[in-house]
């Protein structure tokens, strides 16, 4: 133990000033000094913003992965199944309809030996990058009547059309002549029947009396 530790604390004269000065103990930090901070403890875990970025991104793609499979994904497998008849039922109902709404105008006779009023193609704007099936989804398409369009109702069954009639076309593709008019019509398969109404009000096809003599 050296001089300073004996007056450790206790008040002395400075031999050169004479002022009273406190003697500090032997390893005691300076006056105005703060100690240093002690080193060691469990390290800070750091992790780079370009790794944080990284795993935001595969995170959100692996969920709009999840999302797109039991959306979009789905909805293109119901269609699958759904579609075929949806064009079955359009095509047969539109072409009822057609037949029915012109022979009830004097337009059409269903006796005549010549090929009547009928759909040649129908085409459907499928569902995509949807989440689920839609109420109605449209179609359009042609007869050797003239265009037409619509939505068909997937939950319901139910077609929905404007179609054009008094025009001629070929193979649903050119069109000889144009259309000279067109009616609004809803209907349905009724237990594999066509059903109709134009402006709400039933159509059926009219047929010709047969004549007495005959």
């Amino acid at each position: 133990m050296g001089l300073s530790d004996a007056l450790a604390g206790k008040t002395i004269k400075c031999p050169a000033c004479g002022d009273p000065i406190v003697v500090a103990a032997a390893g005691a930090p300076a006056a105005g000094k703060k100690p240093a901070a002690k080193q060691g403890g469990s390290p800070a875990v750091y992790v780079s913003k370009g790794k944080i970025v990284a795993l935001v991104s595969i995170a959100v793609v692996f969920i709009l992965g999840i999302m797109f499979y039991r959306g979009p994904v789905r909805v293109w497998h119901q269609w699958e199944d759904v579609g075929p008849k949806a064009e079955s039922d359009v095509s047969d109902v539109l072409t009822f309809g057609l037949q029915a709404y012109l022979s009830e105008q004097g337009l059409y006779n269903p006796a005549s030996p010549h090929s009547g009023p009928a759909v040649d193609h129908v085409s459907f704007f499928r569902p995509t990058l949807v989440m689920s099936m839609p109420e109605k989804v449209a179609f359009f398409g042609k007869s050797n009547q003239g265009d037409f369009k619509g939505y068909y109702h997937p939950g319901s069954g139910e077609i929905e059309a404007d179609v054009a009639y008094g025009g001629l076309s070929f193979a649903g593709m050119v069109d000889l002549a144009k259309s000279v008019g067109k009616f609004h019509m809803t209907g349905r398969m009724a237990n594999g029947v066509p059903q109709a109404e134009v402006n709400g009000t039933p159509i059926k096809i009219i047929w010709p009396e047969k004549n007495k003599d005959e």
